[in-house]
């Protein structure tokens, strides 16, 4: 018994790892991959939050 609930809290870290790793390790893998100007992070930044905000407008007008 003891050796079934140290595999499955064995299980959850690992999960848990994995999902740390997607959420803080690998943005920053990808963002480091090769070099960006401050402008061309600045531009990439605009162009996705008015890609956003168009999309969410889409779904708002969608929905009504």
């Amino acid at each position: 018994m003891a050796e079934f609930e140290t595999r499955d809290s064995f299980e959850k870290k690992i999960r848990k790892l994995r999902k740390d790793f997607q959420k803080n390790v690998q943005p920053v893998l990808r963002r480091h991959n090769y070099y960006l100007s401050k402008g061309e992070r600045r531009r990439i930044k605009r162009k996705k939050a008015i890609k956003r905000i168009q999309r969410r407008m889409r779904r708002l007008v969608g929905a009504a």
